[in-house]
């Protein structure tokens, strides 16, 4: 028999995922409203030309692009952050400041077959918008609250910092080009090559061993090791700030919880502060990302201040275990379909009913 398949990337969920994949959105869901966050939702389709406009280094072989009747060219949504800026831009007052919105919404972006990652995913998230890096630790405890809904025996938060790496390539007077590739090799911890291409630039002893040295801040010492490679009063300010946020989450109670990892310097055209990844036993990437993004909203039109991250639900899956809720059967004449409605009815009241009609004459309830 010829088996249908279905795209690259995706995939059907049966009964049981179904069950604990909408356990998950639930409980992560209760955290978000514990916090002040309310739901919102954006279409699934947006116009290419939203993400061309806000993105300097869009990579166009993730976008799952066609184009509409009138040949406008669309996408389907690669995140949620995006959507939820635009929203903000074209129909929210400054009066209504800060905005505390939540969502769980399908994602869609092309990935390697190799890379383990899924094109579809649920992504389960908040964005704050409207508040400086003061919220910070408001939405890293958010993060680490939903991380202990998930039902799993170990999970880490790491924090870095892209304004930190990006403090130190302007006071070098690094050229674009120079810092793309220096975070591509830094973010991927790539020390040969990184090191390489440090001795090719024109940096004083200090600036140079900086950069060489960034990928290993990382793990328990990662702020001790960060701060003896500041060469600046300014990258010492930063290294102070993460000091302050480190002790007030152990204060809280976060401690076995947090690392710090100064290396994690992704999408620079997009992260502008602190940026965060949640990590559980048993899968290899990450479940939970975020980080501090102030300049977005001004590529579209509103200059405010934001903040957000979102759990992608689908990872989890393998990890986690639905509450089995009891399903009790009702078998009931086929002649007494009427009858067996209203007794499902009256039964349902105390919890789910399966109808099943048999060949006997009488009725009976089974679970």
């Amino acid at each position: 028999m010829t088996q249908i398949q279905i795209p690259s990337g995706m995939r059907d969920l049966t009964n049981e995922a179904c069950c604990a994949k909408e356990d998950l959105r639930k409980r992560i869901t209760e955290v978000y409203k514990s916090y002040g966050y309310r739901p919102v939702e954006t279409p699934l389709i947006e116009f290419y030309s939203t993400y061309q406009n806000t993105f300097t280094s869009l990579k166009e072989e993730t976008l799952y692009k066609f184009v509409d009747e009138s040949g406008q060219l669309l996408v389907l949504r690669t995140d949620m952050t995006l959507p939820i800026a635009r929203l903000v831009a074209g129909k929210y007052s400054l009066d209504e400041i800060p905005l505390r919105f939540c969502y769980c919404s399908n994602v869609y972006k092309v990935r390697q077959n190799f890379a383990g990652k899924r094109n579809e995913v649920t992504d389960c998230g908040i964005e704050l918008i409207g508040l400086d890096d003061a919220s910070d630790l408001e939405v890293l405890c958010c993060a680490l609250d939903v991380m202990a809904q998930l039902g799993v025996d170990h999970y880490t938060l790491e924090i870095g910092s892209s304004a930190f790496f990006r403090k130190a390539c302007a006071q070098s007077g690094l050229s674009d080009a120079e810092i793309a590739m220096l975070a591509d090799y830094i973010d991927r911890k790539e020390i040969p090559a990184l090191k390489a291409c440090v001795d090719t630039m024109n940096l004083d002893e200090k600036k140079a061993l900086f950069f060489k040295k960034l990928p290993l801040c990382g793990g328990k010492d990662a702020l001790s090791l960060a701060k003896d490679l500041c060469f600046s009063e300014s990258l010492s300010e930063e290294i102070e700030n993460l000091i302050v946020l480190k002790n007030t989450l152990e204060e809280l109670g976060y401690e076995d919880h947090v690392t710090f990892d100064l290396g994690k310097v992704p999408h620079l055209d997009y992260y502008t502060g602190i940026i965060f990844e949640g990590y559980v036993t048993g899968i290899g990437t990450s479940v939970l990302s975020g980080g501090r993004y102030d300049a977005l909203l001004s590529k579209l039109g509103r200059d405010l201040p934001a903040i957000g991250f979102g759990v992608k639900l689908d990872y989890l899956l393998e990890s986690a275990e639905a509450k089995q809720e009891k399903v009790r059967k009702l078998y009931y004449p086929r002649a007494k379909a009427a009858e067996a409605m209203k007794k499902a009815r009256e039964l349902r009241k105390d919890g789910a009913v399966e109808m099943i009609p048999w060949e006997a004459d009488t009725m009976e309830v089974i679970g």
